[in-house]
């Protein structure tokens, strides 16, 4: 298992979300599943994104933490499935915690240019309306004669580009001209990245409608080899972002990738310390 050491990481993101946190409405969310989405957004700031300033990682943070509900239906699928319409008419939520993540998605151009602002906004819009078209729709076979469907459906329901939009804040990299075309490259390696370092839970899980399990379907392959193809797929990802940027830019990748990658090891939901922890 790789080795990372948690005192490098500071507490004050945590001390921050938490302290926010107690100002919400939770609207009947248990305090169990609360504590587990804020621990689960203050590492995804923390360690992600650990080059930014604090605020922009308390802000990833919290806004991870709001997602954790949708993606786990906590705030209820008749209530999720208004999101979008409400979102974009402005009306208020049906749920107490929805309200707090669309305000928190007008909280974006914070930290992010108005350009990475619109790519998180529409990314997490659309991760919302991707997850109840799935449970409206239930696992319906991919045909073989779209494969590129399997990436355009990740993309949405993997939230991609809300994260690798701040990997070059406004404060440090008010231009995107070099970075922006990192962004494609990048939003692909986050979904593969968590496709491969997600397998082991959702094999224990005896999940087959994910990424890899569609991929071999669609491919004739075996899951044995949509995985490698996968995870083929995410080096030549971090190769080409690698050719395309320079200096501070790429810095910036670098930790991001380092921290993704870290993040699955460090946080429970993902089990990869049974796996490689094991006796």
């Amino acid at each position: 298992m790789p080795s990372f050491d948690r005192s490098l990481l500071s507490d004050e993101v945590g001390k921050l979300v938490h302290a926010e946190a107690q100002t919400w409405n939770t609207g009947g969310v248990s305090p169990a599943r609360l504590h587990s989405a804020l621990e689960l957004g203050i590492d995804m700031g923390r360690v992600v994104f650990k080059h930014l300033p604090v605020t922009a990682q308390v802000r990833i943070a919290v806004r991870t933490a709001l997602c954790i509900p949708v993606d786990d239906f906590d705030t209820g699928l008749e209530n999720i499935a208004e999101f979008v319409d409400r979102f974009h008419s402005g009306r208020p939520q049906l749920h107490p915690m929805l309200d707090l993540l669309a305000q928190e998605l007008g909280r974006t151009p914070e930290y992010v240019h108005s350009y990475g602002a619109a790519g998180i906004v529409t990314s997490t819009v659309q991760f919302v309306a991707s997850e109840v078209m799935e449970r409206d729709v239930g696992a319906q076979p991919v045909s073989e004669a779209a494969p590129e469907f399997l990436m355009y459906r990740r993309l949405r329901n993997g939230i991609a580009d809300a994260y690798a939009y701040p990997i070059w804040d406004k404060t440090q990299f008010p231009s995107p001209s070099v970075h922006i075309q990192a962004v494609p490259i990048t939003s692909d390696f986050i979904c593969y990245a968590n496709d491969l370092l997600s397998f082991y839970k959702e094999e224990l899980a005896g999940e087959t409608g994910n990424f890899i399990h569609s991929r071999a379907r669609v491919s004739g392959k075996s899951v044995e080899d949509a995985l490698m193809n996968t995870l083929d797929d995410a080096v030549d990802a971090v190769n080409r972002a690698r050719k395309i940027l320079r200096g501070d830019e790429r810095q910036a990748w670098e930790s991001f990738m380092e921290g993704y990658v870290m993040f699955h090891f460090l946080t429970p939901r993902y089990k990869l310390e049974k796996l490689f922890c094991s006796e």
